[in-house]
């Protein structure tokens, strides 16, 4: 039996998490600077963004498989969950330095980073 979870080389995942975050950075500043051309709200901005990751979970979900089933979706969704609670956890892990930024930024004048 294959190991499920291969050892990784510290290169290769250095080299992805560097794109990881060239992207991430990207897209937040087109999804930032339309919010503030359109002048959303940052919460009703953050929902949305929410519905879409959702939307393209699914999207991804119904591209792999060769035949998607409802119950196959639904496993899809249950994995997305478990994903986005380990990050919101993970988020609260480093509530303390997020904050200390933001006020820092704020008395600098600047927005804080995300």
């Amino acid at each position: 039996m294959t190991d499920p979870n291969p050892p990784v080389d510290d290169e290769d995942f250095e080299a992805f998490a560097e794109e990881y975050e060239e992207h991430r950075d990207a897209l937040y500043d087109l999804i930032s600077d339309y919010a503030d051309d359109k002048q959303l709200d940052d919460g009703l901005l953050a929902a949305m963004v929410l519905d879409l990751a959702v939307s393209l979970r699914m999207i991804a979900y119904a591209n792999s498989v060769e035949k998607p089933s409802v119950s196959g979706l639904k496993m899809e969704l249950d994995r997305f969950n478990k994903d986005a609670e380990e990050h919101a956890r993970s988020a609260k892990q480093d509530a303390e330095d997020f904050i200390a930024e933001v006020k820092a930024s704020r008395e600098e004048g600047g927005e804080p980073n995300a």
